[in-house]
């Protein structure tokens, strides 16, 4: 009976696969059938009125769209190709019409991990959008900002060699957008703050890299083409006060106005104060984040909603700019707890951007969704955070000394590779950051777990 019972399982899984199966089978046909008639209509049209007719332009576009989505990445390069070329027979060569083409062509390009190519065509596009008889309006800002986040992509998924390129385009890039978009938005336009948040992160992601060293850390520093370049130490103060050249044009961005904005410069001065902490500069940090307190009491505030706010720590950097109480309220940040007040556990998820850059999550990422553990590699970690106390030690023959960073670091559990170097690990979670949970104004000390889910490159 046992011997029946498993052969009728065993089968009634085989059929269940077998219809899988077919059903995927058909998808599959009924998906080329409709590409098929797509071409067989393009070839009609091209026989008819030529290969570059405008009147090819709008199923060329769409049929790229079903290419890509059916991952057929080769075949949607030729198509974009002549979509391209049509929009700069029939409206010029520097036609903006063409920019979203390009876009999805360096987007093709980069899901077939041609980054040669794409290189070539990004710089190319980069030309194309700093021209200066481009009209200047929000599609000219939506193309620079697609341009840097695929730049930041590089960063991780090109060449190591290519890394310091990518950076420098997307902070090149990232000062145009900030000029172009004051002239495109309305003046009083929050979004420019936005964007202009985007340069301190950059300026963050470089702190990193040149703190690793290493072939990019070397480059980054380098400021001739003769190989001179700034010590390590020179180039953070660099990178230091390039964000907070940033931070300071948001905050007298609220002020600097009839009426100022005293909650949109309060949340300013909280960033300042993230800033501050990064650079392990203690007395700075409390002067922004007790600034920050004061101005949004004086917003009209109240110590309730505030401190709602600030009830639990946050895992630095904030990846966004909020301008209120509000918005920030509104958005998903890496802390798992939904309300802090009344304990002083707070728990943590962390998605690393790329083995390369293990202390960083993803910059162009919306958000930080809680990690199930059983789907990949991860790490579970216990420590406690000391407000904005100092705390010491060496590694690797250097001396570092990091307030709000993880105490009494714990590995609790973890599922990995063999490859994984925990020592390496372990010490660049203590290297994290984090706005401290703050009562009334004053920082609290909380016990954290926090759940580091690995990169897969």
């Amino acid at each position: 009976m046992r011997y029946l019972t498993s052969t009728v399982f065993f089968s009634l899984c085989l059929v269940s696969h077998a219809f899988a199966q077919l059903n995927e089978l058909a998808r599959i046909t009924e998906v080329q059938n409709e590409l098929d008639k797509t071409q067989e209509s393009l070839l009609e049209l091209t026989s008819e009125y030529g290969r570059l007719d405008r009147r090819l332009l709008e199923p060329l576009d769409q049929y790229s769209v079903s290419l890509i989505e059916n991952e057929r990445f080769s075949d949607a390069d030729r198509v974009l190709d002549q979509a391209i070329q049509i929009v700069r027979v029939s409206e010029g060569l520097y036609s903006p019409g063409q920019f979203s083409l390009i876009l999805r062509s360096i987007k093709n390009k980069v899901n077939q991990q041609d980054w040669e190519d794409a290189k070539e065509l990004m710089q190319h596009f980069s030309w194309l959008l700093g021209r200066g008889e481009n009209q200047v309006n929000e599609e000219l800002v939506a193309a620079l900002l697609d341009l840097i986040d695929i730049h930041l992509l590089g960063v991780v998924d090109d060449l190591k060699f290519n890394q310091s390129f990518h950076f420098k385009q997307a902070e090149r890039l990232t000062n145009l957008v900030n000029r172009v978009a004051r002239y495109s938005y309305a003046e009083g336009d929050s979004r420019v703050n936005a964007i202009m948040y985007k340069k301190v992160i950059q300026m963050y992601l470089q702190s990193i890299a040149v703190e690793a060293g290493g072939q990019t850390g070397i480059s980054l520093r380098s400021f001739s083409s003769d190989g001179y370049a700034l010590s390590r130490s020179n180039a953070q103060t660099s990178l230091y006060f390039a964000g907070l050249r940033a931070l300071s044009s948001i905050r007298e961005f609220y002020l600097q106005r009839e009426e100022p904005n005293l909650e949109g410069a309060g949340m300013a001065f909280m960033y300042r104060g993230d800033w501050e902490v990064f650079f392990d500069n203690n007395r700075e940090a409390q002067r922004a984040y007790a600034r920050g307190h004061e101005l949004l009491l004086r917003s009209g505030q109240t110590q309730e909603a505030i401190n709602d706010f600030t009830s639990q720590p946050k895992m630095l950097p904030l990846m966004e700019f909020y301008d209120s109480l509000d918005s920030a309220a509104g958005s998903s940040n890496n802390s798992l707890n939904n309300d802090g007040r009344d304990t002083n556990v707070s728990n943590f998820t962390f998605k690393q951007w790329s083995s390369n850059f293990p202390r960083a999550s993803a910059p162009i990422q919306d958000e930080l969704r809680e990690v199930e553990r059983q789907d990949g590699e991860y790490a579970l970690f216990s420590f406690n955070l000391a407000g904005l106390d100092r705390a010491s030690g060496w590694y690797r023959g250097r001396y570092s000394r990091n307030i709000s960073s993880p105490r009494d670091l714990e590995l609790i559990s973890q599922r990995s590779s063999a490859g994984v170097d925990w020592l390496e690990l372990t010490e660049s979670v203590k290297d994290f950051h984090y706005r401290p949970k703050f009562i009334n104004g004053e920082p609290q000390a909380v016990s954290a777990t926090l759940v580091f889910q690995l990169s897969d490159y």
